[in-house]
């Protein structure tokens, strides 16, 4: 009876390791199924093949009746890694934060050296907040202030100091 006993528990342990090991391995692979996440009326799959935003892609976006040429960060490494590092934009007017869902995220300027406006939208690209952000180039995430709406959002938008313009987000008609 305990040698049965004994192995229906080794059996258990297994089972139970098994299914843990499964759902780990399955948290890990949402994120890589989920991107590029598509936004309605905007075309995000176009690469970036040279320059400081290689692997990322780029879209045209509007804005207050313009239309922006941003570099979209739609997957977990690239939204983490956003502008930390760099000098400039490299020709484009800003970087599309997209979410595959609605966070509360906030934001660090660790490691970033520009000055950065964000504004942040919801899934209808409905202004939710807006931030100044000062570089933070030598802290690290745990000592540079963070930012961040009141509420939840799908998508933030970075842009250099003084270039966020008002209103929502969306398509370019031209």
């Amino acid at each position: 009876m305990s040698n049965r006993l004994g192995i229906a528990v080794a059996i258990t342990i297994v089972v139970i390791v098994l299914a843990v090991i499964g759902v780990l391995t399955m948290r890990g692979m949402v994120d890589d199924i989920a991107a590029p996440i598509e936004i309605e009326g905007i075309d995000t799959s176009t690469p970036i093949n040279d320059g400081p935003f290689t692997g990322f892609t780029q879209t045209q976006i509007s804005l207050a009746e313009q239309c922006l040429d941003v570099i979209v960060a739609d997957e977990t490494s690239e939204r983490s890694q956003g502008l930390r590092g760099v000098e400039s934009l490299a020709g484009f007017d800003g970087m599309l934060f997209v979410n595959p869902t609605d966070v509360e995220s906030r934001f660090t300027m660790s490691t970033v050296i520009i000055p950065l406006d964000v504004g942040w939208y919801d899934a209808d690209g409905v202004p939710v907040g807006t931030a100044e952000m000062d570089p933070c180039p030598t802290g690290t995430d745990a000592e540079c202030p963070t930012y961040g709406p009141d509420e939840r959002y799908r998508y933030a938008l970075e842009t250099m100091s003084g270039g966020l313009g008002s209103g929502p987000i969306g398509g370019c008609t031209s």
